[in-house]
């Protein structure tokens, strides 16, 4: 997220030289777009999304490598809406073609970040490549990473590029992430379809719950660090997210209706009552994602009867944390699908 502000900065300073101020009328586009929808338009949005079309296609296995703890991991690629995406599907060795649950690992970074390595962006005090999950868990889970639109997924010295806008960080890349899950579901007789869950921080924590409230197979979500309400992320950085939220519509690409469909379709906050069981971790002082974000997740889904674990840290971060417990809680929560 902290990369994703410095180059929308960058960005909005080049889009506004020679203006003075925003025309009156995209402010005015802008603010019909910021209107709440009604529960019938979400539901109409909601249902739209479960009907877009993520049938695996022309999938493709690239490599297989031998990981260091012998587990598998396996390149695939597929095409998901006329792109080919790439992802990472890791098999425990110990497997013997039985069932296994499966855990999706949506990365973080931003809309603007283009690439990503298995090696080293998952590499934080809890956990440390080749471990995705620790203590055994990584024999227990098959694991999948899909690279998001635009990106190119790195592993070595070996390099696989994604179709697409990257910019589409949020539909897009929760298109990319349930487009995947099908993928392993279809190509991995040991994948249990009764059995997943999804892991997201920051920008794959908003996919997590997006994921999570258009697909019901998806039975717990870790999110950590997230922006959950795109409406209030808008209100706190409107210049940066302007560009990325509306600048098709702003220069014509799509419609009113299209880009307020689209706007909607990426803020978790309106699908709350949709998602399963949930486990959020966020710091009380996140530089760049406030705890209100959390605090509004939890109100929403409490209010509609959703069961959600909430911890919050106080080390002043946006994303992992020292704390011993934090992912001992996550392990705690995701082990009842190793039953």
């Amino acid at each position: 997220m902290k990369k994703l502000l410095a180059i929308l900065f960058a960005l909005s300073a080049i889009t506004c030289t020679g203006q003075t101020s925003k025309s009156k009328d995209e402010e005015s586009l802008i603010r019909n777009l910021l209107i709440d929808p009604s529960p019938h338009e979400i539901s109409e949005i909601l249902f739209d999304l479960r009907k877009q079309d993520l049938t695996p296609r022309e999938v493709v296995t690239h490599d297989s490598i031998l990981l260091s703890n012998s587990n598998n991991l396996y390149i695939l690629s597929h095409k998901v809406e006329g792109l080919t995406h790439y992802g990472a599907v890791i098999i425990p060795a110990n497997s013997n073609e039985k069932k296994l649950p499966i855990i999706v690992f949506a990365t973080g970074g931003d809309g603007m970040h283009k690439e990503f390595d298995i090696s080293q962006d998952f590499n934080h005090p809890a956990v440390q490549f080749p471990s995705f999950l620790g203590e055994e868990y990584d024999n227990k889970f098959i694991i999948l990473i899909p690279s998001f639109r635009g990106q190119q997924l790195i592993i070595a010295n070996r390099k696989y590029h994604s179709d697409g806008d990257v910019s589409d960080a949020f539909g897009g890349a929760t298109s990319d992430a349930l487009a995947l899950l099908n993928v392993t579901l279809r190509t991995f007789k040991q994948a249990d379809e009764s059995r997943i869950a999804i892991y997201g921080g920051s920008r794959g924590g908003t996919v997590a719950l997006l994921a999570s409230s258009r697909d019901k197979r998806i039975k717990r979500t870790i999110v950590v660090a997230a922006p959950t309400d795109m409406k209030a992320l808008y209100h706190l950085y409107p210049d940066q997210f302007r560009l990325l939220f509306f600048n098709d519509l702003l220069l014509g690409k799509i419609t009113e209706s299209e880009a307020r469909r689209k706007f909607v379709s990426i803020s978790p906050i309106y699908f709350t009552k949709e998602l399963p069981m949930v486990q959020l971790h966020h710091d009380k002082h996140d530089p760049f994602v406030p705890a209100e974000f959390a605090s509004s997740l939890i109100d929403s889904m409490t209010l509609n009867g959703k069961t959600i674990d909430s911890y919050f840290y106080d080390e002043g971060v946006h994303g992992f944390w020292s704390d011993k417990n934090y992912w001992k809680r996550v392990q705690e929560f995701i082990n009842p699908l190793t039953e």
